[in-house]
C-alpha cells in the first residue's frame, strides 16, 4: 500500500517499529517501506524535499538493514513466544559509595556522584547519591534477569536504593522505568538483597543511546564511603 510519508512516519513513531524500516536509495529519491502483519506500507521520497530530509536525518539512522535469509533463500522467522538463544551472564562489581571507584574491568559500568540537589559533583564530601550505570553498549540488545546488592562493610545509617531502566529518557518517551523504588537497606554486614525476574523479555535498543541503561542509585549520608558489591544478571 502506497501512503504519504507523514502517515507512514506517524505509524512508525506510534508503534516504535524503527528496526523494520527498509529503504532503497535511488538516483533521485528514496523508496521507504515497512512490512507489518503481512501488509506493506511504502512511500517514495524525492531527494531535496522536506520529507526526504526528515527521513535521512531522523529515521534512516534507526533502520537496521540485514540479511535474514538462510542459505537456501528461505527467510528466518522467530515467534514472539520463543526467546532468541542467549548466553547467561553474571557481572559482579565492588564499588565504594561517595566515589567513582570500582573494580570493573568490562567497561559496562559507569559511576557518578550527585549532591543533595541531585547535581553531578566531583567532591566526595558533598556526595549524597552514588549511581552505577550498567550498559552493554549502544545498539546491544539483552534480556535482564535480575541482580543483587551485598553489604561488605558496616555503616551507621540507612541506604535507599532505586533501580531505574533508561533513566535519562523521559517517562513520556518510555524511559525512567523504576524496577525497584525506595528500597531501604539497614546496617547489617553481609546482608544480601536479591531480585530476579524470569522471562522479563528483551531490552531492544533500536540503536538509540540510553535505552538499555540500567541505573542503580544509592542515597546515603553525605560523604559516606563504604564498600558494596553489586551483581547484574542478564542474557545476551
Amino acid at each position: 500500500m502506497r501512503i504519504d510519508w507523514k502517515s507512514l512516519k506517524k505509524f512508525i513513531d506510534d508503534t516504535k517499529l524503527y528496526k523494520i524500516i527498509n529503504y532503497v536509495e535511488l538516483d533521485t529519491s528514496y523508496y521507504v517501506w515497512i512490512l507489518y502483519e503481512g501488509e506493506t506500507f511504502s512511500s517514495s521520497l524525492d531527494k531535496g524535499s522536506v520529507d526526504c530530509e526528515d527521513f535521512v536525518k531522523n529515521y534512516k539512522p534507526l533502520a537496521i538493514l540485514k540479511n535474514d535469509l538462510a542459505p537456501d533463500g528461505v527467510k528466518f522467522t522467530r515467534s514472539m513466544l520463543v526467546y532468541v538463544k542467549r548466553l547467561y551472564h553474571c557481572l559482579f562489581t565492588k564499588f565504594t559509595t561517595s566515589s567513582t571507584i570500582s573494580n570493573d574491568e568490562t567497561g559496562f559500568i559507569t559511576m557518578r556522584m550527585r549532591d543533595s540537589q541531585k547535581q553531578i559533583t566531583e567532591d566526595p564530601s558533598q556526595a549524597v547519591y552514588t549511581e552505577i550505570d550498567f550498559c552493554l553498549g549502544v545498539g546491544v540488545d539483552c534480556s535482564l534477569y535480575g541482580g543483587s546488592i551485598e553489604i561488605i562493610e558496616d555503616f551507621d545509617s540507612e541506604i535507599v536504593v532505586n533501580a531505574i531502566m533508561a533513566p535519562d529518557i523521559p517517562a513520556e518517551y518510555g524511559g525512567s522505568i523504576y524496577f525497584i523504588r525506595n528500597m531501604i537497606i539497614y546496617k547489617k554486614t553481609n546482608q544480601v538483597v536479591s531480585r530476579i525476574s524470569p522471562n522479563a523479555g528483551d531490552i531492544t535498543t533500536y540503536g538509540i543511546p540510553g535505552i538499555n541503561v540500567l541505573r542503580m542509585q544509592l542515597k546515603h549520608d553525605v560523604g559516606l564511603q563504604r564498600q558494596i558489591q553489586i551483581e547484574f544478571r542478564y542474557f545476551v
